[in-house]
């Protein structure tokens, strides 16, 4: 059983990788197909970079929650080793999250205009990140809220910047992510049993 386990995660990974292989090059060949010329040389690979922010926490965060809830289903719970990685997960991946989408709101310095106009466009830019950010703080030792939160936090950003088929890519990169942190936060919740001081001492 252990090894019929092992070899569906180590094929699960394997497909995973491969996805967002794929879905990186994708968004590298739109970004030189849109405008060529303009394109340099380190250009994708920054773009790379950035872009392995969201895709690696989509593409993880799937692993994670598919390999928890078929060792839920198969032994009735997830492994104390499993629920520390489905604890922090969600947390670790809002942080990063919030972090890639605020580099969006820098955008707003490359503009011709007054100081005090940058610095408020900046702040208006920034409204969804901060937004997170509180989101995040509530949600921090409540994963019952993070996980309300964030899936309405995903469901307000399909909201607004999915509006037609251009925008589809903003579903890989924004809301699917946002998504599975909300679903992190319910395993976390439902699937992780709480450890107190008493029960880790009576353990050791």
């Amino acid at each position: 059983m252990d090894t019929q386990r092992s070899r569906f995660n180590r094929v699960l990974l394997i497909v995973l990788i491969v996805l967002y292989v794929l879905s990186l090059a994708a968004f590298n060949y739109a970004n030189w197909a849109a405008d060529p010329e303009f394109m340099e040389w380190w250009m994708p690979l920054v773009n790379s970079m950035l872009l392995s922010i969201p895709l690696v926490l989509l593409y993880g965060s799937i692993y994670v929650l598919i390999v928890a809830w078929r060792e839920r289903k198969a032994l009735g719970q997830v492994s104390p080793r499993l629920s520390r990685i489905i604890h922090w997960a969600p947390r670790i991946a809002a942080i990063l999250l919030i972090f890639f989408i605020s580099l969006f709101s820098l955008d707003v310095f490359s503009m011709d205009a007054p100081p005090l106009e940058l610095l408020g466009g900046f702040l208006i830019h920034s409204i969804p990140s901060i937004g997170m950010l509180v989101l995040l703080a509530f949600a921090w030792k409540r994963p019952a809220v993070g996980f309300v939160a964030f899936l309405l936090a995903g469901a307000l950003f399909a909201f607004f910047f999915v509006r037609n088929v251009d925008s589809l890519p903003n579903l890989l990169i924004f809301v699917f992510p946002i998504l599975l942190i909300a679903g992190l936060f319910y395993a976390d919740w439902k699937w992780v049993r709480p450890q107190f001081p008493g029960q880790i001492s009576a353990v050791t």
